[in-house]
């Protein structure tokens, strides 16, 4: 099960696999835009090597700070590194959060974002790490900061650091397979999806769902 979200569109799809295969039949031929996402190997895929994505930050935050937990139960002080990384992309999300809301500029934005990007580079572009945790995480960080999909945000506001807007939007389709003990067979997991899709993309663009589905209907 996933979801796809756009600025006035939510698709909703009941898949047995996540592929990317999956992705780009969601995505669709002619897709332009920018896909966030988090770090799930699908996204990785060659087929996917000329589509621009921006990594979720919240995601990354989440991998820095498990990295970072489970270090500070050992001796040592290897939990910082995941500290600084998760403080850099938290930054980011502030940054972006500031100049949406019109607390910063644009050239505030850019400036501070250089920052932000030299910031990581540091701790990115550095010898290997000692702890095989952190490695990992600094290897993993820095595949996506060459691929440039950490900080497409910082030269488009419009861009989301986060694909947090999607995961809201799925966490209402969870809860509700929570409730009503699931779809029985694959057909009723595809209605409800197109049901649900259709409502939820109504919302979004301001529109009566149900004079959405009632007219679909005609």
């Amino acid at each position: 099960m996933g979801t796809f979200r756009s600025a006035d569109t939510v698709l909703f799809r009941a898949n047995l696999r996540h592929t990317n295969v999956e992705v780009r039949e969601g995505l669709g031929h002619n897709f332009a835009g920018v896909l966030i996402s988090d770090r799930f190997s699908s996204y990785d895929s060659r087929f996917l090597q000329d589509v621009r994505q921006q990594k979720c930050l919240a995601h990354l935050i989440r991998n820095a700070d498990e990295v970072a937990a489970v270090l500070q139960r050992q001796p040592g002080r290897g939990e910082l590194y995941g500290q600084r990384v998760a403080q850099v992309f938290r930054d980011g999300i502030r940054l972006h959060r500031e100049v949406t809301t019109g607390v910063c500029t644009r050239e505030e934005y850019a400036q501070q974002g250089e920052e932000l990007t030299l910031r990581l580079d540091a701790l990115l572009n550095r010898a290997p790490l000692k702890s095989k945790a952190n490695e990992r995480l600094r290897l993993g960080i820095l595949k996506q900061s060459v691929l440039d999909r950490l900080w497409r945000f910082l030269k488009d506001p419009d861009i989301p650091p986060t694909n947090n807007a999607a995961e809201r939007s799925l966490r209402t389709v969870v809860m509700a397979r929570k409730v009503s003990q699931c779809s029985k067979n694959a057909v009723g997991a595809q209605t409800y999806m197109r049901i649900k899709s259709t409502v939820e993309t109504a919302r979004l663009r301001g529109q009566d769902p149900i004079a959405v589905l009632t007219s679909l209907m005609r």
